[in-house]
């Protein structure tokens, strides 16, 4: 028995050591990398005063007695030694302070940066990568309905030929009226192999379906020539060579084209690098991002250039409130150099970029390590990108009305314009907007 709890010690002992050794990583890579300066000292003093107030282990009146004596201690450490023992003695472990510290450390910084643990990194990977676990289902909530918006190629819900604006009503013999969109889609969230009952309402039919979770890998860019020789490009990230690819298909294709659609909707991101090159593929000159990080001679402008200029045909861009990132620095170098014209609604609003550092094997941190501007000097951080005509994104009945809008200026612009006033579009402002 003694045996047994000198072993139970020496975990728990490993477990603190661990946890404190993990927060010190954290205190010195945010230290050293983060976009805003911060010391060691002034990072400890966040978490704790972070931790205090969202804790639920101590009263108000504790609470308030220890910030009185933190608020005499001459130094960080000194602030973490008394937290220590005010907690241990309320019966916290050592390890489960760490924690607590390196959440609060994490949530005094920007929406952007995060401690990723094991579950986060191979959701990270599977995104990076172009792979998908589920069935190739995306959902929407319209008027209190969850409603299939798009549905991915080669996955179980493609196979088994369930169709956009199928209506779910029941996912498991559960209701989905009930729910919300994320419980909806949490609902989905199960292993490899595992079956998943959906009751579908099409038009006046009452379908059901038994499917299986599969990975799916993900098709970053679909290409395809539309009525009036457009040429379509769906960017569902930007992923390495996603340039190229696009490239080729321009140069295959634009001596028998009129014009080009881009839909950036629901793209997260992904490499600004690729983001650069596509625009620079239509822009002659002029800059298309300026990078800025925590330094003074931290910056980084990114500029087109004619030589790799590839065509001059008309520009439409498609874009949603799930267009983020690199997306975004596309769609915005494009309509401020008016070489676009934008369709659909506000985009995410995510200026930043951000860069992962190891914690251990299995974790890490993503930190925001600089901010980019476009080339009117605005920054799209928390704001977001306004199209230059705002249309309805969903795909109701089977109809795109926004595809459907860009398609029908690209086929007349002069006739649309006349047709449609010219809306008021561009870079959000916090005043604006």
């Amino acid at each position: 028995m003694r045996a047994i709890f000198l072993v139970f010690i020496l975990f728990i002992s490993l477990v603190a050591s661990d946890a404190k050794m993990r927060y010190e990583k954290v205190l010195l890579n945010v230290e050293k990398h983060y976009f805003k300066p911060f010391s060691r000292d002034k990072l400890i003093s966040k978490s704790i005063e972070n931790l205090l107030q969202s804790t639920t282990y101590l009263t108000e009146s504790e609470n308030k007695k220890i910030k009185q004596e933190l608020y005499r201690a001459k130094s960080a450490n000194v602030k973490l030694e008394i937290l220590l023992e005010i907690l241990l003695k309320k019966g916290i472990s050592k390890g489960e302070i760490y924690e607590m510290l390196i959440s609060s450390c994490m949530d005094s910084l920007d929406v952007h940066s995060h401690y990723l643990n094991y579950e986060q990194m191979q959701e990270l990977k599977i995104k990076t990568e172009g792979i998908f676990i589920g069935l190739g289902i995306n959902l929407n909530k319209v008027n209190n309905s969850l409603v299939v918006q798009n549905i991915l190629k080669n996955s179980p819900a493609s196979k088994a030929d369930i169709k956009v604006s199928d209506v779910i009503l029941k996912i498991d013999d559960v209701a989905c009226d009930g729910i919300s969109l994320e419980e909806a889609i949490e609902s989905l969230r199960k292993d490899v192999g595992k079956t998943v009952k959906l009751s579908i309402k099409r038009e006046s039919k009452l379908i059901e379906f038994e499917l299986n979770i599969e990975t799916i890998k993900v098709e970053t860019l679909e290409f395809k020539r539309l009525r009036g020789e457009i040429l379509y490009f769906k960017i569902s990230s930007f992923e390495a060579n996603i340039a190229q690819m696009v490239s080729d298909k321009i140069k295959e294709h634009q001596k028998s084209s009129k014009a080009i659609i881009l839909d950036l909707r629901g793209n997260p991101g992904g490499l600004v690098s690729q983001a650069v090159e596509v625009a620079d593929m239509f822009l002659n000159r002029g800059n298309i991002i300026t990078q800025v990080g925590r330094g003074v001679n931290d910056k980084k402008s990114y500029d087109a250039s004619k030589e790799k200029t590839l065509t001059n045909l008309p520009l439409a861009v498609l874009v949603d409130s799930n267009t983020a990132s690199s997306a975004e620095i596309l769609s915005g170098a494009l309509q401020i150099h008016h070489r676009a014209t934008l369709f659909g609604e506000k985009t995410f609003g995510k200026g930043s970029v951000e860069s992962l550092y190891a914690i251990n094997k299995e974790e890490a941190l993503s930190l925001t390590v600089a901010h980019y501007f476009l080339a009117d000097s605005s920054t799209i951080e928390g704001v977001g990108i306004l199209p230059d005509y705002e249309v309805n994104t969903q795909i109701i009945d089977g109809r795109d009305k926004c595809l459907a809008s860009a398609e029908e200026f690209l086929q007349n612009i002069k006739k649309f314009v006349k047709k449609n006033p010219s809306q008021i579009s561009g870079v959000c402002t916090k005043e604006g907007k």
